[in-house]
Parts: C-alpha cells; structure tokens; sequence
C-alpha cells in the first residue's frame, strides 16, 4: 500500500477545518478521551474473482485520543472494516490509524468535526493473499455533547486499501460514543 490523497479538494477542505478549530476557543476541554463505534462498511472495489462481490458489511473501531486545545485533538485507533464476499472469495480489512481532528462548535451541545491521518492497515484477500501498508485517510462528522464527559457522535471515514492488485476505498458511516476524563 501506498500513500493516496486522490481525494485532494476534501483533504484540504478538512484540513482547512481542522484549522479554524484550532483557532476557536469555545469548545471542549481538554484531556484524555475514549471511545467505540459501530456502522455500516462500504466497500468500493473491483468483484472478487469477477463475481458479484457483496460490497456492505458491518465496521467497528475503539480509538483513544488527547484532546490538546478545546478544537484540536489527536486520536489513534483499531478499525474493523468487515469481510466483503463473493461466490469465489473474500476480503477482510482492518488496521489501526492516527488521525489529526479539527472540531468546531455549530450551536448549542453540536460540533462538527473533520480529520485527516494514516491508517496502517492489513487487506486480506482469500484470492491473492494479503498485504499491508500505510494510505492517508480522511473523515467528517458530527457530535452533541450529552453532558461535560460524555458525546455522542457520528462519523463518516474513508480508507484505502490495497490487496493483491486491487486499489479499493472502504467508506465507514459509523455511531459511537467518547467519553472524556
């Protein structure tokens, strides 16, 4: 695997968000955080073999992170992005990433958030055996804060991967929860 920022114009967008959160003092405090999430994983690849490939399964990931001003943070996680099969074969995803995460405050308990980091992941396919590399990843969410330590959130991230010769991205729309010390 290799570094890919094909999605250049939303790289720069979140990095440009991750920015002005930095800049924005009215936001959350500061410290260690926790948390999980669990959604739907999306596969965009080639078919498996030529066949039909079901191309949605289900994705987790448990992350930590520190939260260095009330708007930026730096997180690292495992991710599980599922197994996508076809009548041949099967490819299994899941690697740990580093993210820098840009949040903003929108109104009231909400945030936006943005990311941009590597994922260090390893694609396994039944067909062509397995590889492992490190790609940029990207995301955007959203978050509501139910009370000072604990936030629900939502979040879309988009990782590649590459595995015996196919270059496919995997998207995540995932719920999770952070809990904040």
């Amino acid at each position: 695997m290799r570094m890919n920022l094909k999605s250049l114009p939303f790289t720069t967008a979140a990095a440009a968000l991750i920015a002005l959160g930095a800049l924005n003092p009215a936001a959350q405090a500061e410290g260690l955080y926790l948390g999980a999430g669990v959604g739907g994983s999306h596969y965009k690849g080639d078919n498996l073999g030529g066949s039909a490939t079901d191309r949605s399964n289900t994705g987790t990931k448990l992350f930590g992170g520190y939260q260095l001003t009330p708007n930026f943070a730096v997180e690292g996680g495992y991710i599980d992005l599922g197994k996508f099969k076809s009548s041949v074969g099967q490819l299994k995803a899941s690697g740990a990433y580093l993210d820098a995460v840009g949040t903003v405050p929108l109104s009231g308990p909400w945030a936006a958030t943005a990311r941009v980091g590597v994922f260090n992941g390893k694609a396994e396919n039944s067909l062509r055996g397995s590889d492992r590399g490190t790609n940029a990843k990207i995301g955007a969410g959203l978050q509501y804060a139910i009370d000072k330590n604990l936030s629900a959130q939502g979040d879309w991230e988009r990782y590649r991967l590459d595995a015996g010769g196919t270059q496919a991205n995997t998207d995540l729309y995932s719920v999770g929860v952070k809990y904040s010390f």
